[in-house]
């Protein structure tokens, strides 16, 4: 059984092309959770606040060096080294221990929106996208929780799986459903461009919004004494650029650094953060609501026809092995759920104004017939009254 499930991964493997492999970045997390669960004592393994966590620090660290340079520092394991350093220990134990598989991003369950959650024995892994690929940026636990933010992503690796958060809210359209001994449902997601400049617009106005108040509450004052040295004369734009504006002394300077931290400036409304999605493989993932049997489809295309059994709530996604995917949306295909959905999309479709033009060019056509009567009726009076 186990070799037929290696042979359908690597023929799922094969068919989605190389993607970006999590397993390195998973199995990093899960040797820094040995480090918290075996030498912890506040669950933060940070030495810098608390002396106690020296070991379990040591651990923490190892655990990147033994993964990513094992030829370099697997002398650590080795001899009295190994017996002299508690830390190494555990890192060696599992380096030694784990399997090596790869973990591909399709194979993840949908994204979920922030804040981040971590609990005891979680650890959270921030990536950044580098030169078109993501690269690890750092790992965290405890008190430590990244933010989720437009040019980041975020794993959470947990003692029996993982979770992951994208700032990056996009998801499928569901443009047909069809009855049958299969319901067939047709997606599209070729205005995810469209919906995530939506989203970028709406967060910048948020921030600017927040960077408006936040001038007003440590500025407005000095504006308003100013204002009311020069009496009942307007406020000249000189009061106004130095209000709006920001100066570039050493004070506002911090407050801005403040602002960045807590908040990230969208500098490009493009695609500079997320690459064209054009040319890549997606694979449209669903699952009944309630759990049970998923189905997988590989397209090249942004559009998909998946087949779904009938009486069903399900979760359907668009994974990609380039990133976190979309978020899910919901397909009932129970029977009146669909007639319903059917109604709705024509409804969807009904324009207004079209059903206008349509009542007025009937008026003027059945006005039109009524004069040509009338102008008929008339003549054949006159013609009448002539003979």
């Amino acid at each position: 059984m186990s070799s037929l499930w290696i042979l359908v991964l690597s023929v799922f493997c094969v068919t989605m092309g190389q993607g970006f492999d999590l397993g390195p970045i998973v199995r990093i997390a899960q040797c820094k959770i040995m480090c918290i669960k075996t030498h912890s004592t506040d669950g933060t393994c940070d030495r810098s606040f608390n002396p106690a966590e020296n070991i379990c620090n040591d651990c923490w660290h190892n655990c990147d060096s033994l993964e990513t340079q094992w030829e370099a520092t697997k002398s650590i394991c080795e001899g009295d080294e190994n017996l002299r350093c508690e830390g190494c220990q555990t890192a060696c134990s599992y380096r030694t221990t784990r399997p090596e598989e790869e973990y591909l991003p399709s194979s993840l369950p949908a994204p979920t929106k922030g804040p981040v959650k971590l609990g005891r024995y979680d650890v959270a892994v921030e990536l950044h996208r580098v030169g078109g690929a993501w690269k690890p940026y750092g790992y965290y636990c405890g008190l430590r929780q990244p933010s989720v933010r437009p040019d980041n992503w975020i794993l959470v690796i947990l003692q029996d799986g993982i979770r992951h958060y994208s700032w990056e809210e996009w998801t499928p359209t569901l443009e047909s459903l069809k009855d049958g001994p299969l319901v067939e449902a047709t997606l599209s997601w070729r205005d995810v461009d469209d919906q995530l400049k939506r989203q970028r617009d709406v967060e910048q106005k948020r921030f600017n919004d927040r960077v408006r108040q936040s001038y007003l509450e440590k500025y407005g004052e000095k504006v308003l004494v100013e204002w009311r040295e020069r009496k009942d004369r307007p406020i000249p734009e000189e009061i106004f650029r130095r209000f709006f504006f920001r100066r570039r002394n050493e004070d506002e300077l911090q407050f801005d650094m403040g602002f960045r931290d807590s908040y990230p400036v969208f500098k490009n409304q493009a695609s500079s953060v997320r690459p064209t999605m054009e040319k890549q493989s997606y694979v449209v993932s669903w699952e009944p609501e309630t759990g049970g049997l998923m189905g997988n489809q590989v397209v090249d295309t942004r559009t998909a026809q998946i087949s779904l059994l009938p009486g069903t709530k399900y979760l359907v996604r668009i994974a990609s092995n380039d990133g976190p995917g979309s978020f899910s949306i919901e397909i009932d295909t129970r029977p009146k759920s669909v007639q319903v959905w059917r109604i709705k999309k024509k409804l969807e479709n009904f324009y207004p104004w079209a059903a206008v033009t349509g009542v007025m060019s009937a008026a003027l056509v059945i006005m039109m017939a009524l004069i040509v009567r009338r102008v008929i009726k008339s003549k054949t009076v006159v013609d009448e009254e002539e003979v």
